[in-house]
């Protein structure tokens, strides 16, 4: 709980008292008047370098907010004081912190009549109160690098202050996934996670510990290699992803000596990680020490061998100084929660991704800490591999949700939270910006808009309003758009902004970065749907221009590099991708006029159709027998498929097959029907494996008519053979689930254009990045070419319905990539017989059919 009151006499206050709320009156305190200090900045005498050094920094920023000169002493009672509370003979007497290594952050400001005191717990703290003070002041450090600092324009300086500050998470990390090769953000970040308090003021160890457990006692593995896990029936080093036989009591006791070594060689260090290398090769069944650890799940031997070392590391007889910590991931094979207790000393970072055994993540949460687990989090906040940086992709982008995802984890007991992100802060920076203020403070989340308010107003001055459209259209907008459509309004609103910037340099420099980085986004949608030669000409060319803009920190350049052509590359000197020329005025007015040029804003000129989910057989209208279609070969994650069920009570026969591709959850089938009183599944099946074997799943309905059949793989591929003269329907609408991943590989289909259509419209995009761009045929009822979405970009389609075309059936035909349909009945199949259409379609379609003569 946080108590504070803050005050300031600026043109501004209203908007900075919604980011500082009010409770009891604190005595306020002048520290400037007329460009002249009140007071100097006082440390002890006995004050440590780093006190000293925040001094500097603090008399220096107050300088600058108020045009005086701010003098540092030593000893003395009045003034602005900093320290910790021993550096002081004299401290208010209230002014208390709790001990041990989760309160170093702690501390207090406070005014005074005679002082302002700036009081940590530890020396952590002190930095903390400084950032504090001077943000509470008007100081910003909205992203890293001097272009995002801001300081207001000096005016005198008072406020009265009273608060108690701890951390809601012991430790908050965003770092840098594929490391900060380049080394120009090392520094940038390190200051940008000081200004903002994101800092480990307990030291969370748990990463992937087994290999460097396993390089450091090699000779011990190689004189028993029984301490390897059975993989195959063999035990040996496999690699990188090497895992131990945690039932062989050598190998635990081996471990717990490694660990007392560890902390015996570092004194100061809180935590030994104790998880397991990345990957499977786990004992097989046929270990018998393993199957005897609880009940032989890979969560309880991973949590056996961290007891035995957290139990070891606070065992007085180890005389290893204060409380000793132990980190694991809940992850992967031992995500799912354990069997036995977990010692108190051991913390468990629960992944909000690759979590197995079909458990969400609260559930994972909640049953690691039923278990007696001190909860974390390991977040992902932003990932090359999975966004590519560009806008909208990232969890990041998402401001409100992600800020009560945060609280949410909070909730279920998290304490810790490591978010692995990236520097890209073109897209993301005011996620990490709102994630910073939420990670110290979970009341934050309710302040998501002050926050973002205060970010424009401050980062933008003038320019604040097209800069709010820009920042809605790449956060909290829902709307659909193509690439070509979000980028071309994204670079209008940074046109409008630059205008209305005018003469203001600082603000044109914030600007003329996001100007880089939607060129950047444009050249990577452009690489990404080229075909042929001009791909990798594209792709150096766009590598080309992320090299030159790196220092800005828009675009994580160095994972942009490591992932499309090699980390040797990105480490090759003088490599002709490496293009250090600066960016000039003429520069960034001709990105943005070709980039408005070539990216026009797609309004839409039809009117989307609802239709409803009661099917019925397509067969009353009598469409002609058309077949040869193919559903997509390569299904995955999550699908959907509407059924048709002729005659009940009766066994429904599927033919199965799973192949491995992350094998993370139990495959699942389950058949609805919407007959049922309830919302369960009337049958359900998890016998199914991912090793490429055929299954025969039956399932058995009372039901006839209807029915839904969900298939659940957990990222592998299924393939699903139906009933002979099943009728099958794919839906394709906008909301459908796991459409991306239903869309994988090449496949033909039928769809039904009712009569009087006018506009045959939808949505296409291609399945992934790394997936084939869209492309594939659409052929109206007569067989003739509407559309070729190889010649098409990705985004919103939309064809006029040729005369005599409405009423009739038409054809995607050897198509790639996803397409959602808007204007009609969204639902495809492999022929005429096949086709499930809403019953009120059907209906309406018969009652407007001449009669017969």
């Amino acid at each position: 709980m946080k108590y504070y009151m803050v005050w300031y006499p600026t043109m501004i206050m209203g908007l900075l008292m919604l980011l500082s709320p009010r409770t009891e009156a604190a005595d306020p305190i002048v520290l400037s008047v007329d460009g002249h200090a009140r007071m100097p900045v006082v440390v002890s005498e006995n004050a440590t370098g780093a006190t000293r050094s925040l001094a500097t920094t603090l008399a220096d920023y107050l300088g600058r907010l108020s045009g005086a000169t701010f003098e540092i002493v030593s000893g003395g009672d009045t003034g602005i004081m900093l320290g910790q509370l021993h550096d002081f003979a004299s401290t208010p007497a209230d002014i208390r912190f709790e001990t041990g290594s989760l309160h170093r952050e702690d501390y207090v400001l406070r005014s005074t009549p005679e002082a302002l005191w700036l009081i940590g717990a530890d020396q952590l703290g002190v930095q903390h109160a400084v950032w504090d003070l001077l943000y509470r002041l008007g100081y910003r450090q909205f992203f890293p690098g001097a272009a995002w600092e801001v300081i207001p324009p000096p005016r005198d300086l008072s406020l009265a202050v009273d608060i108690h500050e701890s951390p809601d998470f012991h430790a908050r990390r965003i770092w840098y996934n594929w490391g900060r090769g380049f080394g120009y953000n090392i520094e940038t970040l390190r200051d940008w996670s000081a200004r903002n308090r994101v800092a480990q003021g307990f030291k969370l160890n748990s990463g992937h510990a087994y290999g460097a457990i396993l390089s450091a006692n090699r000779a011990a593995f190689e004189a028993n290699p029984d301490y390897y896990a059975l993989v195959k029936g063999e035990r040996k080093d496999i690699g990188g992803d090497t895992k131990f036989c945690v039932g062989n009591p050598g190998l635990r006791q081996l471990v717990v000596d490694h660990a007392v070594r560890q902390f015996r060689a570092t004194p100061g260090l809180d935590s030994i990680s104790m998880d397991p290398s990345d990957g499977a090769n786990w004992c097989d069944a046929e270990c018998p020490l393993c199957a005897q650890i609880g009940n032989g799940s890979v969560s309880d031997r991973v949590l056996l061998l961290a007891n035995e070392v957290a139990a070891a590391i606070n065992d007085p007889a180890n005389e290893l100084e204060g409380r000793k910590y132990v980190g694991i991931y809940a992850y992967n094979r031992h995500s799912p929660p354990p069997s036995i207790e977990v010692n108190p000393n051991v913390i468990v970072s629960a992944t909000t991704a690759f979590l197995t055994g079909g458990y969400s993540l609260e559930q994972v949460m909640t049953g690691w800490a039923q278990r007696g687990a001190i909860l974390g989090v390991y977040d992902y906040f932003t990932v090359v591999a999975w966004d590519w940086n560009l806008p909208r992709r990232a969890r990041t982008s998402r401001l409100n949700q992600m800020a009560q995802n945060i609280r949410t984890y909070h909730e279920y007991g998290a304490r810790f939270y490591d978010a692995e992100s990236g520097d890209a802060w073109g897209p993301y920076g005011l996620g990490f910006l709102i994630a910073a203020r939420t990670m110290w403070d979970i009341g934050e989340a309710d302040r998501v808009d002050e926050i973002r308010t205060d970010f424009l107003e401050r980062a933008f001055g003038p320019a604040r309003e097209p800069m709010a459209h820009f920042y809605h259209l790449i956060t909290e907008d829902q709307t659909r758009r193509g690439s070509a459509d979000l980028i071309g309004r994204m670079y209008r609103h940074l046109e409008q902004a630059r205008k209305a910037a005018k003469d203001d340099d600082a603000v044109r420099r914030r600007i003329d970065d996001l100007i880089l980085y939607t060129r950047y986004a444009e050249m990577f949608e452009t690489q990404a749907a080229a075909i042929g030669d001009a791909k990798p000409r594209l792709r150096d060319a766009m590598l080309k221009h992320a090299y030159r803009m790196r220092e800005t920190s828009m675009v994580h350049v160095y994972g942009v590099w490591a992932r499309m052509i090699g980390q040797r590359a990105a480490h090759e000197k003088d490599h002709p991708l490496m293009d250090n020329r600066p960016f000039t005025e003429e520069d960034f007015l001709v990105i943005l006029a070709n980039g408005i040029a070539a990216n026009q804003p797609v309004e839409l000129d039809f009117e989307t159709v609802s239709f409803s989910t009661e099917l019925v057989p397509a067969t009353p209208l009598k469409l002609p027998g058309v077949g040869g279609g193919n559903h997509p070969p390569l299904a995955q994650d999550r699908q959907n498929y509407y059924l048709w069920v002729e005659q009940a009570p009766t066994v429904l026969n599927f033919q199965v097959k799973v192949d491995r591709r992350w094998d993370l959850r139990p495959h699942r089938m389950s058949l609805f029907s919407p007959q049922a009183v309830d919302i369960e599944a009337v049958a359900e099946s998890g016998i199914v494996r991912p090793d490429g074997k055929l299954y025969e799943v039956p399932l058995a309905t009372p039901y006839d008519g209807l029915h839904r059949l969900q298939v659940i793989d957990g990222g592998d591929v299924t393939f699903v053979t139906f009933p002979e003269g099943m009728a099958v329907s794919v839906p394709c609408d906008l909301d459908t689930t796991g459409i991306g991943n239903h869309f994988r590989g090449e496949w033909t289909m039928y769809c039904y254009v009712p009569k009087g259509t006018r506009v045959f419209a939808g949505w296409a995009q291609r399945v992934a990045d790394w997936a084939p761009r869209i492309s594939g045929l659409l052929k109206d009822g007569d067989g003739n070419v509407l559309l070729d979405f190889a010649q098409a970009e990705d985004g919103w389609f939309s064809v006029p319905v040729p005369e005599g075309q409405d009423g009739r059936l038409w054809k995607f035909e050897k198509t790639h990539g996803i397409r959602q349909l808007v204007t009609v009945p969204p639902y495809l199949a492999r022929s005429s017989g096949e086709l499930l259409l809403p019953r009120e379609v059907i209906e309406k379609e018969l009652k407007n059919e001449p009669a017969e003569n």
